[in-house]
């Protein structure tokens, strides 16, 4: 019977601690939530000749929703984490020049080497996590970077190329013309081979202009690339946002 009180008593005092720990690292959150708008799209790893011109760019209505928190390591240093919805999306008509890719024309499938223009269309609906180390300049002034894992719950990526030609296989394949209507131009949609998991470096600013509001500015770059490893129908692109927004601390 003494041992089992024993046993009892130093369970309840395990408890004990436990809850007393976990009501300090409450006590110490910073806890807000955040609206913002993004701005960017998706890039080709290289920024090289192939694209010649931006004939336009529309960066459609990008935003982020979140909750986040920061806990405290001592003045300066805090972890930075928490959970964010971002919607993006992104319309870009591009003139290019011996641009890999692969299109539908009707009922037949080309892969070649294109030059004309190409309109892509992506769209995307992301839950992520961040996990940043957050610096204190200042009681107004934060800086933070880190890493983030998102995972997509939709994903469409799709577009057209026209007025242009393919030389199918190679530069010096034959030649097959693209117009500018359905049945004329060879479409695309490749929204099966994004991936489903994204991950990234993640870098951002806080500005604390009144004791429960602010403002921050986030910058995102997708490490993964957009698409699986084993696609190769286009150039590698990778997801490359900037956001600006306000915060409300809690706490």
């Amino acid at each position: 019977m003494t041992d089992i009180k024993k046993y009892i008593l130093t369970l309840v005092l395990a408890a004990s601690t436990a809850l007393g720990i976990q009501a300090t690292v409450l006590d110490s959150l910073r806890v807000d939530v955040r609206l913002g708008y993004a701005l960017g799209g998706t890039l080709p790893t290289h920024l090289d000749n192939k694209i010649r011109h931006i004939n336009s760019f529309n960066p459609g209505f990008n935003f982020t929703v979140a909750a986040e928190a920061s806990y405290p390591l001592n003045e300066r240093w805090a972890i930075h984490t928490g959970l964010r919805l971002e919607l993006g999306s992104m319309d870009v008509d591009s003139r290019v020049k011996n641009y890999d890719i692969e299109v539908v024309r009707g009922d037949e499938s080309l892969d070649g080497i294109f030059n004309g223009n190409v309109r892509i269309k992506t769209a995307q609906r992301r839950i992520t996590l961040p996990v940043q180390a957050s610096y204190s300049l200042s009681d107004k002034w934060q800086l933070r970077g880190g890493l983030f894992m998102g995972w997509l719950t939709n994903r469409r990526f799709w577009g057209w190329a026209y007025d242009g030609y393919l030389r199918e296989g190679t530069p010096i394949g034959a030649k097959i013309e693209m117009g500018s209507e359905p049945g004329e131009r060879g479409d695309f949609d490749f929204d099966a081979n994004m991936r489903h998991m994204q991950w990234g470096i993640d870098v951002g600013a806080d500005y604390q202009f009144h004791r429960r509001w602010g403002a921050f500015a986030e910058l995102t770059y997708g490490l993964s690339g957009l698409f699986k490893s084993d696609f190769k129908a286009v150039d590698t692109l990778r997801p490359l946002y900037g956001t600006l927004g306000i915060l409300y601390r809690f706490k």
